[in-house]
């Protein structure tokens, strides 16, 4: 099946203090607000801010379902990002197909009008916890967001140092053995297949880490020709001693939800850097990483030093049949809560995987990160 997604349109955010989470991803994130509307009260607030051309979508939780483009999550709900909306080209038809697989729809086929011309749209449920997908096809309209949102006067973007390119990937944290049945359902609606972490990689049984508090299973699927959908890499607990970082999130989202979102960059040491300035914190890295001698070799090869790493703690892997592909990636400190939603780099120099060495470096980075904060 060829996938009817186009490419991701922007991710939705449904918290409880808006006005707070912009204010972060302005000042820290250097992202900028350019359409809104409920700013006068009279609607909920709904915010749009970008990056370079990664979209947040920041709406308040509201018992009512009155948001534009997207779905009240059920009151009272932990602040979460819940929504990964595509741009796609016949919703009505695609909603035909959803209805058909048994896919609860949200919201049914709306169409908005405005000036700028018509939008079409529609949300569905995931099968997984409170994620849902608006599906939209705004190929007649010129607006700067999407009819219903007035644009705002937009200063000099600061997320232009930044310089995010999109969306990379989505992480799902999925209840233990649910992986199987959400990657069917992302297959059956939207055409996505299993893309290997790991050369022979069992799509049934993923890609494993095992370790102290790092017992995880990984999978992840991609709609192939569709790089501007970007992948959705599904994780869940194996049964071990100890809480991870997927058994504290299920803590707060019991039925799964949105982890963490990946942004590709082409310099992730510049992103960084600026992001640092603003007051992010990174997930670093124990001194061994950067002075294990294989891995010094391999940075070295990459054209890098183990220097320029270490200082914002970023994570090299090089392709082993290409060591000029390498892929880059660290991971920010929490949005909302110490177990909640993530924001991580990651840049590629050739490499289309994800490289089994920084899976697990990641990982235990970002344990290591959440266990440094519940301690503040």
């Amino acid at each position: 099946m060829v996938s009817r997604l186009i490419r991701l349109s922007h991710v939705g955010l449904q918290v409880s203090s808006p006005q707070k989470i912009i204010t972060h991803l302005v000042t820290r994130y250097r992202f900028t607000p350019f359409a809104a509307r409920g700013l006068d009260g009279v609607a909920p607030c709904q915010v749009a801010l970008r990056s370079g051309a990664v979209v947040f979508l920041v709406s308040d939780i509201s018992p009512a379902s009155s948001l534009l483009y997207d779905s009240a999550v059920p009151v009272p709900s932990p602040d979460s990002a819940c929504n990964i909306s595509f741009e796609v080209e016949d919703v009505p038809g695609l909603c035909r197909h959803l209805v058909g697989h048994g896919c609860h729809l949200l919201v049914p086929p709306t169409q908005l009008h405005s000036d700028a011309g018509p939008v079409s749209y529609c949300v569905v449920k995931s099968v997984l916890g409170n994620v849902r997908h608006t599906l939209i096809d705004r190929s007649r309209c010129s607006a700067a967001f999407l009819p219903g949102f007035q644009p705002l006067e937009e200063e000099n973007e600061a997320g232009s140092s930044v310089n995010l390119m999109g969306v990379d990937h989505v992480t799902f944290a999925c209840p233990r053995g649910a992986t199987p049945q959400v990657m069917d359902w992302y297959r059956r609606c939207f055409g996505f297949q299993h893309f290997p972490l790991r050369k022979g990689e069992d799509p049934s049984r993923g890609f494993e880490i095992s370790g102290p508090q790092i017992g995880l299973r990984l999978t992840s699927v991609e709609c192939r020709g569709r790089a501007g959908v970007g992948k959705i890499v599904m994780a869940e607990s194996l049964p071990q001693q100890g809480l991870n970082q997927i058994d504290q999130f299920l803590q707060h989202h019991k039925e799964g939800g949105i982890q963490h979102v990946g942004l590709l960059t082409p310099d992730i040491f510049r992103s960084a850097g600026a992001l640092t300035d603003s007051g992010v914190l990174f997930a670093g890295q124990p001194p061994s990483y950067y002075s294990d001698p294989k891995k010094k070799a391999e940075i070295l090869q990459a054209g890098l030093t183990p220097q320029q790493l270490s200082h914002f703690g970023v994570l090299l892997d090089s392709a082993p049949e290409d060591p000029k592909q390498i892929l880059l990636q660290v991971f920010a400190e929490p949005l909302f809560s110490k177990d909640s939603f993530y924001l991580e780099l990651v840049e590629r120099r050739g490499a289309q995987g994800f490289g089994e060495g920084n899976i697990r470096a990641l990982w235990k980075s970002m344990q290591h990160m959440i266990e440094d904060l519940s301690q503040k």
